[in-house]
């Protein structure tokens, strides 16, 4: 009975969980309009993947009404990326170290009246440009996030560590900003001094979010702009430390976030996953009432794969998500507990430790 009234308030919150998921992705985009007379995209890079080249034509082939300027900025013209750039748009030479830097020396040359921050490991619809620039006009920034699309293992272990940030997103009150596609006007930048502040930040999410926070802004989370991000074959263990490095930055820069996260998926992970088994063990029906956690669950990443689809145009496979369900139940606490002992993580070549 211990065990029932334990599961109680868990199986509250998933089901009210499950009615936020259902209620968000029903509700249609409103109409916009864009104002943006320019916008400048800009996309830090290190090294050239065999998918690189098409996710950038992918980014570069935009339906937006306004004019567009792509600025892609690398460590040096030595890095590959930079004969790559070249043929989609300027390049520029970072001159510091680091994504956040990349951003800073970006935001120094442009000369528009909008910013985007996109990642160039996106594949985006070619609505993601018009979707996120045109709520500038009443947002301080506008946001969205990516979709792993893959087979094998090491994607079913990244879209699930990925999808724990969905949830953020669908309440003003929590949402924070993407850096993989982010957009706000310049001036907003000009006002905080974006470009100083991005550098002292391991994270360029949270250093954009901050300043949106400390002038009391408001962020527009786009759901037609969700970016299709293609996941070609990896280690398990590559995608494992991805997804801790993805943790540590919430400790890092967000650690209340990060406190709440480890309790709520400790617990969750002892209500669904330890005590059954125990109890199928021992024979005590009691402990067995974590389980249904994992259908109310199951539903609601389900609803969230439907939204997806039917707002971005995203190739979302059930079965993927069903899959990467069953996987997050046992990755996602075990890369939020290594994330309490790790200090360090990589970057692309570069070591970050905190």
């Amino acid at each position: 009975m211990i065990e029932l009234a334990a599961t109680l308030p868990f199986i509250g919150l998933a089901t009210a969980g499950l009615f936020r998921e259902i209620r968000f992705w029903s509700r249609r985009e409103p109409p916009q309009g864009q104002r943006c007379g320019k916008i400048c995209v800009v996309i830090p890079m290190r090294g050239v993947y065999p998918w690189t080249e098409e996710n950038l034509r992918a980014i570069t082939a935009q339906r937006v009404g306004a004019e567009v300027e792509y600025l892609f900025v690398v460590d040096s013209p030595e890095d590959p990326a930079y004969s790559l750039a070249q043929k989609y748009g300027r390049v520029l030479l970072n001159e510091g170290e680091g994504k956040s830097a990349a951003l800073a020396t970006a935001l120094k040359a442009v000369d528009c009246e909008c910013v985007v921050f996109a990642d160039d490991d996106i594949r985006p619809g070619p609505q993601w440009l018009e979707a996120l620039t045109s709520p500038l006009w009443r947002y301080t920034a506008a946001t969205t996030y990516r979709w792993y699309l893959g087979r094998g293992l090491c994607h079913k272990v990244r879209l699930a560590i990925s999808n724990t940030g969905f949830p953020a997103m669908m309440d003003k009150r929590s949402r924070f900003v993407w850096g993989g596609s982010t957009a706000f006007r310049k001036e907003f930048a000009d006002k905080v001094k974006l470009a100083e502040r991005l550098p002292k930040y391991v994270s360029d999410d949270y250093a954009v979010y901050s300043a949106i926070k400390e002038v009391g802004g408001t962020i527009w989370f786009a759901k037609s702009a969700i970016a299709p991000t293609p996941d070609p074959q990896c280690g398990v263990g590559e995608a494992f430390w991805w997804g801790v490095r993805q943790i540590l930055m919430v400790k890092w820069h967000a650690p209340a976030g990060w406190y709440a996260g480890l309790f709520i998926y400790t617990l969750g992970f002892l209500l669904s996953v330890a005590l059954p088994v125990i109890g199928v063990l021992t024979g005590d029906i009691w402990l067995l009432s974590g389980l249904a956690l994992h259908p109310i669950n199951l539903v609601k990443d389900l609803v969230r794969a439907r939204g997806v689809r039917k707002h971005a145009g995203v190739p979302v496979r059930a079965l993927d998500v069903a899959a990467a369900w069953a996987i997050g139940n046992f990755v996602i606490p075990l890369a939020v507990w290594a994330s309490a002992f790790t200090k360090c993580i990589n970057w692309r070549g570069r070591r970050i430790c905190r």
